[in-house]
């Protein structure tokens, strides 16, 4: 296919490798699909995106995906609320989330559709108890913001 003005447009039909969603949780790691990849930390999206170019220099094919620590809860409001009573910050080299479940799914969904990441590495900051709500609410509602594809039909312990 070209231009109008005769220059050809290359246009890459392939396909994506699935999303890749983990959650870290101490020594433990859960991962939704199983194989290797690259865990990647930064503050912000502009970093992030740079350390996640810079890795698929190095690591061609590899998957890659974002650190991000978490603080959900069913409504944004008692998310805060509950950072608040605990007192702690997040680690200042990594992304950071509070909200709903929803919002979560959203932001991993858009790192990955955007071609930015291959998925996340969900950190809960309050507790081991947020693992099970992460797997829970987060998962089944990013298969409903991704295009259907090929997954993993049994989640498996990394």
């Amino acid at each position: 296919m070209c231009t109008p003005d005769g220059h050809r447009i290359d246009i890459d039909l392939t396909d994506r490798a699935p999303l890749r969603l983990g959650i870290a949780d101490g020594q433990h790691v859960w991962l939704h699909t199983p194989g290797d990849l690259t865990r990647v930390r930064a503050s912000d999206l502009r970093r992030l995106a740079r350390e996640v170019a810079a890795v698929r220099v190095e690591y061609p094919g590899r998957d890659v995906v974002a650190d991000i620590h978490v603080v959900i809860a069913d409504e944004a409001q008692a998310a805060r609320a509950a950072l608040a009573e605990a007192g702690k910050s997040p680690p200042v080299d990594t992304l950071f989330y509070v909200g709903t479940a929803s919002g979560l799914a959203g932001l991993v969904a858009d790192l990955y559709a955007l071609g930015i990441t291959d998925g996340a590495m969900l950190i809960p900051l309050l507790g081991s108890g947020v693992v099970e709500f992460l797997r829970r609410e987060v998962l089944p509602e990013l298969q409903t913001l991704l295009p259907a594809g090929p997954r993993s039909s049994q989640p498996r312990p990394a």
